[in-house]
């Protein structure tokens, strides 16, 4: 696969750390007891990392505190929505639509 489609531990992480939120993820890890693995950090992103694709992609990394927070956020901006249709296709940012509607 090429690198943009591939979306594997290592780009999970890199989006952490450009999130600056890997240390609290590791943290994460060791509290919970834990692997490091594809599944550990998805369940990780599903639970605690909302944020606007689009503000992701353009590097305005604005995390919200919750999805219900995030949601309202995109419907009070919505130039900050991606179609999932399109982001599907990318695949790279396909963790971020997870668990929305």
């Amino acid at each position: 696969m090429d690198a943009i489609n591939n979306v594997d531990l290592d780009t999970l992480k890199d989006y952490l750390t450009k999130l600056k939120r890997l240390k609290v993820y590791n943290e994460y890890l060791q509290k919970h007891g834990k692997n490091d693995s594809i599944t550990s950090i998805k369940n990780y992103f599903n639970n605690y990392i909302f944020i606007s694709i689009r503000d992701f992609h353009e590097g305005n990394y604005i995390l919200h505190d919750t999805r219900a927070e995030l949601i309202e956020y995109i419907q009070q901006h919505p130039d900050r929505k991606e179609y999932k249709n399109i982001v599907k296709d990318e695949r790279r940012y396909k963790i971020f639509l997870r668990l929305l509607r």
